[in-house]
């Protein structure tokens, strides 16, 4: 294993083993795998949690402690503090909010569909075992059941 994948999205945030998005200087806290299909798929999960980010797949080389070395040019400028409100790296506050007018309605009848009303089910038909004489196999007493019978 000579190289592995990590996630980054357009910020120049990185995504790390607890699923939050960090700045990538501490390179232990990465998520990271050595198979790329492992890597697409955490893509497709991180991208379903939120629809907003680009994510990509970057393949890094491993140092000697066998830790991802992400280039110079993939890390931001400055690292990732938190800032005066409280909000950390991996807080969705950070990252761009859709404008209001994008938002939807208060009341999306798709979004809470009315339950189904329930619906009786319709009585099975009653079947004279008079009507169709001699479709139906006769059982004798004393007869075992069929299922021991092919058990021997």
């Amino acid at each position: 294993m000579s190289h592995v994948y990590v996630l980054t999205n357009q910020h120049q945030q990185f995504l790390s083993k607890s699923n939050e998005w960090i700045d990538g200087r501490e390179s232990t806290k990465l998520f990271r795998t050595e198979h790329k299909d492992v890597a697409i798929n955490q893509m497709f999960e991180a991208n379903t949690r939120d629809v907003t980010l680009r994510i990509e797949l970057l393949e890094c080389a491993l140092d000697t402690k066998k830790h991802p070395q992400i280039p110079a040019d993939a890390l931001s400028d400055e690292p990732l503090l938190a800032t005066e409100g409280g909000i950390t790296a991996g807080d969705p506050e950070e990252l761009p909010q859709p404008d209001p007018s994008e938002t939807p309605p208060e009341h999306n009848p798709e979004a809470d569909p009315q339950p189904a009303p329930e619906v009786e089910p319709q009585p099975q038909p009653e079947v004279n075992p008079d009507q169709f004489p001699g479709t139906t196999p006769e059982v004798e007493p004393n007869q075992p059941p069929e299922a021991i019978t092919g058990q021997a």
